[in-house]
């Protein structure tokens, strides 16, 4: 039987009197990779934040595991909730090892079980624990960088992983090989809910078991991309899906 991980029960956030996010209602189930698309200001990284409580909700319901997460600790439920942001946010004081170990080490692990928990994710990762686990951030690549910040995020064994525009700042050919990589890590952690923002309509189709499209802080369609490509709901969607085949056709045409 399939798990809701997430629920959003008619929610709203305001800031000065505008609705950022407005009275949305959505369901996030087990082993889903979710891609949230929109225009900036849109809602979706506002929307994100509220199902870790970076961001509290001005009103509805949030459910993260059938929990209302307005009745959990807050700290405790970041410490369930992996999170990966365009700024990776490596301490470069700390090796590659030290910065992964940094939630299991807050949740009193053992060494033991961290050194062993290392090992599988630069496994996971395709970066070999020998040669990288203990040069610094300042030793890597962007690309390495940003794998290195979703093993940290996966190092505690979340249920589930929250992804804001983690790409966004990444040359284009790596960024392609850091999507094939993701949709390979989801494939081997399948019970794993992985949610991951982006503004890109080819980045969203690609990785999304189902695409959250986001218009002025309500939800324009949430649909698998096949069926949001063939019926669009509304205009917005329309338009996104014109421009985005517009740039193809044009593409193609350069090419020729």
């Amino acid at each position: 039987m399939t798990k809701n991980m997430i629920q959003f029960d008619h929610v709203s956030k305001i800031y000065q009197d505008k609705a950022v996010v407005d009275d949305i209602s959505l369901t996030i189930q087990e082993g889903e990779l979710i891609t949230i698309l929109g225009t900036s200001g849109s809602g979706k990284t506002t929307t994100l934040k509220m199902m870790n409580r970076l961001v509290e909700a001005t009103s509805g319901k949030i459910y993260f595991n059938g929990q209302d997460i307005a009745d959990l600790d807050a700290v405790a439920l970041r410490r369930q909730i992996g999170y990966v942001v365009q700024e990776i946010g490596l301490f470069p004081h700390m090796t590659v090892a030290e910065n992964m170990a940094i939630v299991p080490k807050l949740l009193n692990w053992d060494q033991k079980k961290i050194d062993q928990r290392i090992l599988e994710l630069m496994d996971l990762i395709q970066l070999g624990a020998e040669d990288f686990s203990h040069r610094y951030p300042s030793e890597l690549s962007g690309g390495q960088q940003q794998r290195i910040g979703v093993a940290r995020a996966l190092a505690a064994n979340p249920n589930i992983m929250l992804f804001d525009e983690p790409f966004g700042a990444i040359d284009a050919i790596t960024r392609g090989a850091l999507q094939d990589q993701l949709l390979a890590i989801h494939q081997k952690l399948r019970d794993k809910t992985f949610v991951f923002i982006t503004h890109d309509i080819y980045e969203a189709f690609k990785l999304g078991t189902r695409v959250l499209i986001m218009d002025e802080g309500k939800i324009a369609q949430f649909d698998t991309p096949e069926k949001i490509m063939a019926k669009p709901k509304n205009d917005f969607v329309k338009k996104l899906i014109e421009t985005a085949r517009d740039q193809q056709t044009l593409w193609g045409a350069v090419h020729a």
